[in-house]
This record gives C-alpha cells, sequence and structure tokens, in this order.
C-alpha cells in the first residue's frame, strides 16, 4: 500500500538535524551536583532537589547552598557550573529564526560556562538590568550584592546597561557596582587565574561523566 505523500514528507523533514534539534530543544542536562542543589520547575510550580542527569527547562531556577556546586551540560555546545551559594534562572532556552537562544540570568553568586565553539544565536548573561552578550567561549560572571563583575577568558563580551556598552576583550575584567560601570581590568590577577585553573581541573575531572538517559538519581 503507497503511503500518502504528507507521511513521507514528514519522515524526510523529522530526520533534518535541524528539525531534530528544533524538536530536542535548546535544554541542559545535570552532569554533576554536588550537596544541596534544588530546581524550581516553572512548569509544575515546584521545587525539588536537582539530580545527576536530571534536565533543565525554560523557565527553571537553580539554586546551590553552602559547599555545594552544580555542573551542567547542553550537547554539542556548552558546559556550564553554577558555585556554591548560587541561584540562576533560566530565563530563555529555545531555537529561533536566528538561531539558538540562550538566556541565564544570574540572580547571586558564581557561573562560569565554556563554550564548544562560537556560540551560532544568542549566549546572554542576565544580572539586574545588565545584559551580557557572549560572543566568545569561555566566560564568568560574579554577582554579590549590587555588585557585578563580568570575566572574558577567552574571546568577548559586551554589557549593556541602559543604553551604555562596555566591552571586554580576551582575559578582560568588567567591574559594575550599584548600577554604574566602575572599572574594567586588561589582565587577570591570581585571584581570577586560580579560580580558571579550578574549572578547567573540574572539567578534566568530569570529562567522563556523561549521563546514561533514563536515569536520574546518582
Amino acid at each position: 500500500m503507497k503511503r500518502p505523500l504528507f507521511l513521507i514528507l514528514f519522515f524526510f523533514l523529522s530526520g533534518l538535524p535541524g528539525l531534530r534539534a528544533q524538536d530536542d530543544g535548546v535544554r541542559f542536562r545535570t552532569i554533576l551536583s554536588k550537596g544541596n542543589v534544588t530546581a524550581y520547575r516553572d512548569e509544575n510550580d515546584e521545587t525539588a532537589r536537582l539530580y545527576t542527569n536530571q534536565m533543565v527547562d525554560d523557565g527553571d531556577k537553580l539554586t546551590t547552598g553552602k559547599d555545594s556546586e552544580a555542573v551542567l551540560r547542553m550537547k554539542g555546545w556548552a558546559t556550564l557550573y553554577l558555585a556554591p551559594r548560587s541561584r540562576i534562572q533560566f530565563e530563555k532556552l529555545r531555537n529561533g529564526d536566528k538561531g539558538p537562544q540562550c538566556w541565564i540570568r544570574l540572580i547571586t553568586g558564581r557561573m562560569v560556562c565554556q563554550l564548544d565553539r562560537p556560540f551560532p544565536g544568542a549566549f546572554e548573561i542576565h544580572a539586574g538590568s545588565v545584559r551580557s552578550h557572549e560572543h566568545g567561549t569561555l566566560f564568568e560572571a560574579i554577582r554579590k550584592g549590587e555588585s557585578l563583575e563580568l570575566v572574558s577568558y577567552e574571546g568577548s563580551l559586551v554589557a549593556d546597561y541602559h543604553g551604555k556598552s562596555k566591552l571586554a576583550k580576551d582575559r578582560e575584567v568588567i567591574r559594575m557596582d550599584k548600577g554604574k560601570f566602575r572599572s574594567r581590568s586588561y589582565h587577570l590577577d591570581r585571584h581570577k587565574l586560580a579560580d580558571l585553573k579550578a574549572f578547567q581541573d573540574l572539567l578534566e575531572r568530569i570529562q567522563d561523566l556523561t549521563p546514561v538517559p533514563g536515569t536520574s538519581r546518582p
């Protein structure tokens, strides 16, 4: 029996890489959850412990407690580290007409992100009214109260705040305090270099941690 033409087209188009990515969505999978790490699920308005191999979706909010940390992986694109006593919200995780969109709001604490390659769409870090557009492949954001640091380890980033923009190139730091750009450093101090080394060491330790689909707890 011959299949209708629309079914043939459906099966053909569903096999295209671009459409498969759109079906899968732009999502992060937890590859390390240490200590007290919780996730607020926007879709069901519930907060629960975040376990290894669980997915994170658009709208979800993650919180790490004292001596707690988490590492998440966007397959083929990015590795995200969340330090102790930090909180972030995934404001946008989706595919759009201009490529994948990843907007992460840093509410408090510290996050580091390593991209496998330059992001083809929009990768942004938001903190208060600041929007940091990430054009590089390794960057960090630290927020404590009204203070914000944006670090570009590899590549560049552009921070926008109420019509004003600041550019940080390779290994430069932008500092803001109480809604004002305070300074830009053209080199990394020993503390930033130590943070970078610790993150790189962590990536080496977890590079073989590939979660098995279907399992959600350590």
